[in-house]
C-alpha cells in the first residue's frame, strides 16, 4: 500500500503571527480527494535543564487556550525557518530562566500534533548551568523555579505535568540519564 497523498491544491485560510492555516485538497492512495485542514507552525526549541543538584528548572505560566497555568519546560518558537535550533535553545533557555549552559545537546525531536500541524520540536538536555537574569519577552508572564527530579516524574504520573514536550522531555532525559 502507497501511503502517500498527493497534494492537489493549497489555499490559506488564516496566516497569523504563530501560525498559518491551509486547507489542502488531496489525492488519496486509492484515487479518491479529500481535504486535509493544517497548521504550519515554523517549529520551536524546547530545553530540559538540569543544574549541578540534579534538579530540573521549570517554568509556570499562563496558558489561554487551556485558561490554566502549566509547570513547563522553558521553550520558544524559531524566530525564522533556517533558525539553528540550538541558537533557539540557547536563547530560550537564557530568556525564560536565565541560566545559560555548558553543557547542551540535542536529546529528541518530536512532531506533537501531526494529525494537523507541521510542528517539530527539538528538544536539549542542558547542563552546567550558570544562573543570571531572565529576560522573557514582552507578552511573556512566567516564574523559573528548580524542582527536584523525582518530584517531577511523580508530577507527570499525577497529571500535575500534561504539557507533551514537557513530559516527552523529562522521561527522555531520565532515560539517558538512567533515573
Amino acid at each position: 500500500m502507497n501511503y502517500y497523498e498527493k497534494t492537489l491544491k493549497t489555499e490559506t485560510v488564516y496566516h497569523g503571527s504563530i501560525i498559518d492555516v491551509q486547507r489542502l485538497t488531496v489525492e488519496l492512495p486509492n484515487g479518491r480527494e479529500a481535504t486535509r485542514d493544517i497548521v504550519r507552525n515554523i517549529g520551536a526549541s524546547v530545553v530540559v535543564p538540569i543544574n549541578d543538584k540534579g534538579q530540573l528548572i521549570l517554568v509556570e505560566q499562563f496558558r489561554k487556550p487551556n485558561e490554566k497555568v502549566f509547570i513547563e519546560l522553558p521553550a520558544g518558537k524559531l524566530d525564522y525557518k533556517d533558525e539553528d535550533p540550538l541558537e533557539c535553545a540557547v536563547r530560550e533557555l537564557k530568556e525564560e530562566t536565565g541560566y545559560t549552559a555548558e553543557n547542551i545537546k540535542k536529546i529528541l525531536s518530536i512532531h506533537p500534533a501531526p494529525a494537523f500541524a507541521d510542528e517539530v520540536l527539538h528538544i536539549y538536555l542542558a547542563t552546567g548551568l550558570t544562573q543570571g537574569e531572565c529576560d522573557p519577552d514582552e507578552d511573556e508572564f512566567i516564574t523559573a523555579k528548580p524542582y527536584d527530579f523525582n518530584e517531577v516524574l511523580t508530577m507527570i504520573e499525577e497529571g500535575t505535568i500534561t504539557d507533551a514536550k514537557t513530559v516527552a522531555g523529562i522521561l527522555m532525559a531520565a532515560r539517558l540519564l538512567n533515573l
